[in-house]
């Protein structure tokens, strides 16, 4: 399998956007829910495996007292922060297919929208080395293969994930699924509109990533609906994405 990883052109995008776009403002607000739901008290690591620019890091000292994160890509604002400041998040440069991290030594990992880019069989492969038996995984990726477009290629995606493909492979790597479900149903039919004029026009393409002021608000508004919704009543039918939660077996 080749191993892609996230574009370096991918990765300055994501440093200027993933602060306040409405699918990474609202995905943020889902994973802090889910880890409040399965964490319980305050573990001592949590690594975030391809943390990208590391904007989310800081969200996570919420649920463990060290913070981890690594990803290929290290951005450059984070450096002085994690040398000069002990309580900040710790930034390693390395690979989510060969982790310089010791094992069974965290307790909670997450892969948010990382296993599309890599050989996603040596990532959880490596999730559950580090992780500590009964530790936590919370892993995202991109849902529905027939959403597949120029999009994804450009994004340096290697696959979209079926439900039953995305459990299977999880579960090939030694965890067992505690609970999966979808992500951003409510703006799903936006999401197919854009992939099917996306496969003609680059404007088009990019107006996901960088959305007008107003039509970036609207948008924060239907999934953080959706996401307090999913959270307190029950998971969306289906959506543009997957969440997965799972741990490491005792044994």
């Amino acid at each position: 399998m080749k191993t892609l990883g996230l574009a370096a052109e991918r990765f300055k995008v994501l440093e200027t956007v993933e602060g306040e776009h409405f699918w990474f403002v609202a995905r943020r607000k889902l994973i802090i829910g889910l880890l409040r739901q399965h964490v319980q008290g305050h573990a001592a690591k949590l690594l975030d495996m391809g943390c990208g620019p590391g904007l989310n890091l800081p969200y996570w000292r919420e649920f463990a007292k060290t913070v981890i994160g690594v990803d290929q890509h290290i951005s450059k604002s984070a450096k002085p922060s994690v040398q000069n400041d002990t309580d900040m998040p710790i930034v390693i440069e390395g690979d989510v297919t060969a982790l310089p991290i010791e094992s069974n030594s965290v307790e909670i990992t997450l892969l948010l929208d990382v296993l599309e880019h890599v050989d996603d069989k040596m990532a959880l492969s490596e999730a559950h080395r580090v992780l500590q038996p009964g530790g936590l995984l919370l892993l995202s990726v991109p849902a529905h293969p027939w959403l597949w477009g120029a999009r994804d290629i450009g994004a340096n995606h290697l696959r979209r994930y079926t439900s039953a493909g995305l459990r299977k492979t999880v579960q090939s790597a030694g965890f067992t699924i505690e609970k999966v479900r979808a992500y951003q149903f409510l703006l799903l039919p936006l999401v197919i509109l854009s992939r099917v004029f996306g496969k003609f026009t680059v404007k088009t393409r990019n107006m996901e990533d960088r959305p007008s002021t107003f039509v970036n608000r609207i948008c924060k508004w239907i999934n953080l609906t959706e996401v307090r919704a999913s959270l307190s009543l029950g998971p969306m039918p289906t959506g543009s994405s997957y969440t997965l939660v799972a741990r490491k077996p005792f044994s």
